[in-house]
């Protein structure tokens, strides 16, 4: 039933800036975007009625650092800071025009560590956050946000055969990813540790 509708159009606008410091050590960049899309079509559940919005605009601003420390150390982060927002979307008598669309988390950010012990021994820890989303139109529902932390640990066997370690979501949180229907989540990956050979050709 997709036929009835018109094709989506959308256009953006981007502007970044990168920077290089330390000798080389760190690097930084910033950028900051306006997308508008017209067109879109949306369904709330797989059972809802699918309908097109009128339009739907994000802006925002995305940032990124990495930088590499003495002793083998250093970290990466990253995160954006975003509103999302229908411009216009009509549904029957409902006017959702303002309010953020579903399962749109409007602020993100990551941080990982790292550190090559030897040349054959890296270790990283990574904290993700995932700000709060909406799971309905109308934003009368929210999913929270949450915190998680990963750890790898990797062993070069050979210059070509690595063993890696995997934790995630060391401290157990309990977090949706996101959600069924109106007010059903579906909850993310307790803790668990993969172990994984990798090899290269």
């Amino acid at each position: 039933g997709q036929v009835q509708f018109s094709n989506a159009v959308g256009n953006q606008i981007e502007v970044g800036a990168k920077a290089v410091f330390l000798d080389g050590r760190g690097t930084a960049t910033l950028a900051a975007y306006r997308i508008v899309k017209t067109g879109l079509l949306a369904q709330l559940t797989p059972t809802s009625p699918i309908e097109q919005v009128g339009q739907r605009s994000a802006k925002g601003i995305e940032a990124a650092v990495s930088i590499d420390l003495p002793r083998g150390f250093g970290f990466d982060a990253n995160g954006s800071v975003l509103n999302a927002r229908f411009d216009d979307f009509l549904s029957g008598t409902a006017n959702y025009a303002g309010n953020t669309p579903p399962d749109v988390p409007e602020t993100m950010a990551n941080l990982w560590l790292r550190w090559t012990a030897t040349p054959t021994v890296q270790a990283r820890a990574g904290l993700r956050y995932v700000g709060r989303r909406f799971s309905d139109n109308a934003n009368d529902f929210r999913i929270p946000g949450y915190v998680t932390v990963d750890t790898t640990w990797s062993y070069a066997v050979t210059p070509r055969v690595a063993v890696d370690l995997h934790v995630y979501n060391l401290f157990d949180a309990a977090y949706a990813i996101n959600s069924y229907g109106v007010q059903q989540w579906v909850l993310g990956r307790p803790r668990a540790v993969d172990v994984s050979l990798r090899a290269g050709f």
